[in-house]
Formats: structure tokens, sequence, C-alpha cells
């Protein structure tokens, strides 16, 4: 099993639909996509939604949901060698967002694992999760913590 981890608002924390990644669209997504993002450490998940919020701005009523993803599903990782040069850069190169929607319309597996693009040089991975792919169901929500983010990122 392989334990990942998503922060959101408290008041979506258990919707796993990608909803709001359907609507705004993303790194890994064209608008209209539905995918959840989520990383492979509480660390990463971190870092992956500090750099969306406003120095001046403390985040509030957050949760951190962690999320069971069983070894028989299937992955599929993108390495550092298929990602054209400076894909981590922002806003995210559009080949991206074509990347992801390939790997979502082929629907064979139930994440896309891609390295992270706050921090390209470390191991950790963010997993792009399919909704809508067949074996869904078999992602079982472990728990949903309530999430405060330490201040002193917002000093």
């Amino acid at each position: 099993m392989v334990l990942l981890y998503r922060i959101s608002k408290a008041k979506y924390a258990t919707d796993l639909s990608g909803e709001g990644a359907r609507l705004f669209g993303g790194r890994w997504n064209l608008k209209g996509t539905p995918v959840i993002y989520t990383s492979d450490s509480t660390a990463l998940a971190t870092l992956e939604t500090l750099v969306h919020f406003s120095l001046e701005l403390v985040p509030q009523d957050f949760s951190i949901v962690t999320l069971n993803l069983p070894d028989e599903l299937s992955t599929y990782e993108l390495n550092f060698q298929d990602l054209p040069n400076k894909w981590w850069v922002n806003p995210a190169p559009s080949k991206l967002a074509r990347v992801g929607q390939k790997w979502f319309e082929k629907n064979l597996e139930i994440a896309l694992v891609v390295p992270s693009f706050v921090i390209p040089a470390s191991e950790g991975r963010n997993y792009i999760l399919n909704p809508k792919h067949p074996d869904f169901s078999k992602i079982e929500i472990v728990s949903v913590t309530k999430y405060i983010y330490d201040s002193r990122f917002f000093s």
C-alpha cells in the first residue's frame, strides 16, 4: 500500500470527485478534466499547497487527508528524462497538461506519478489520481485531520 496526502479546505476534505481541478485546470490536467492532486509525504503536500498562497494571509480551515492506494492498482510514472526542458517553471508549460490529458483519456492507470515542481531535485513524488478510473473506489480515506500551517511560513 502507498499512503498519499492531500491538503484542502476542510469542507472539501472528503470530496474525491476532482471537481476543483476540473473547474480550474492545473499543471497536469486541462480545465474540464477531473483529477485529484496528492503527494507521497505530508511535507511535500505542504510545500505543493503553500506556493498557491499569499504571504500576507495564513490559510485557515484546512484539513490533511491520508489516502490508501492499494499496491495492486497500476500507476504510470513520469521520470525527469520524460519531461520537457524547464518543466518546473511557473506558469507550467502547456505540454504538461497535454501529457496528463493523454494519460487521463487512456484510463489505464489509477495514478500518474510525477516529480514535484516545487522541489524538482527531490525524490518526492506527486500522484495525480483519476477519479473516473474503474478501480477508483478501491482508494480509501484513512484519516482526515485538521491542518494548521505554521505561521512562520508567512512572516
